[in-house]
């Protein structure tokens, strides 16, 4: 049995979708990212070359770990009126002298492709459908519903919490899951036969990426699990093209 949640075949049909619905029309997406970190760089460069695959524009705009709060959201406010773009989004984590929330807030909810403004975030927490949803929670939620696992009165168990975690437990609450349990990092046993979408991604030892659970030593015990790479992370990328072609 192949325990593994790959997203290709799920990606593979959305992308059709996505291709048909654009049909040459031209499309932009600004992304901002602050500083050098080799994550979000990477991050940034995957969403565009996607971007490029499909004759999407995406522009990036990288700036020094001194630029002020103040030049971004200028920048932010720019692309708001520039009817030429589709969707702005701030590569995360910003670097800690920012105001994260702040600057978030600051772009049009009717462009915020990463569904991360406060205001979509707030729908989401009253059960109200948001222009956008963020885009790791909803691919999380469509893998499980291509691969027909069933999360209606399940146990779900989350371990740490953020930007993706929390989104995604009150989206999960609102598809009437049973119960939901938040752990940590000190966590430290996992119940066998259980299903595991593993949001993180790291490098090992030998420089090889992987994920936040110890693969090798899980995959007996469990009954599927999200591979990294081949996971989550391609389904983050497809949901944020799939909002940015939403509205148009």
């Amino acid at each position: 049995m192949n325990k593994q949640l790959i997203s290709k075949p799920v990606i593979e049909n959305i992308y059709e979708n996505i291709k048909n619905k654009i049909n040459n029309k031209s499309i932009k997406l600004s992304i901002i990212i602050v500083g050098n970190r080799q994550d979000s760089l990477t991050y940034v460069n995957i969403k565009k070359k996607k971007c490029s695959e499909l004759g999407i524009s995406c522009e990036i705009y990288n700036y020094n770990e001194n630029v002020s709060e103040r030049y971004i959201i200028d920048k932010i406010n720019e692309f708001n009126e520039d009817f030429s773009v589709n969707g702005i989004m701030v590569q995360l984590p910003l670097p800690k002298y920012l105001n994260q929330l702040n600057i978030l807030s600051k772009i049009s909810i009717d462009k915020d492709v990463d569904g991360l403004h406060p205001h979509n975030l707030g729908l989401i927490m009253m059960n109200k459908e948001p222009i956008y949803y963020p885009c790791t929670p909803l691919g999380c939620i469509k893998l499980l519903e291509y691969y027909n696992i069933t999360i209606e009165k399940q146990n779900i168990v989350f371990v740490g919490s953020g930007m993706v975690n929390l989104p995604l437990s009150v989206m999960l609450l609102n598809k009437k899951v049973g119960s939901i349990t938040l752990c940590n990092e000190n966590t430290e046993n996992i119940k066998e036969n259980v299903i595991i979408i593993d949001i993180g991604i790291n490098r090992d030892l030998n420089n090889k990426l992987c994920g936040d659970v110890d693969y090798d030593d899980v995959i007996d015990k469990v009954k599927y699990i999200t591979p990294v790479p081949g996971g989550v992370g391609p389904m983050t990328v497809c949901m944020l093209i799939n909002n940015l072609i939403k509205n148009i």
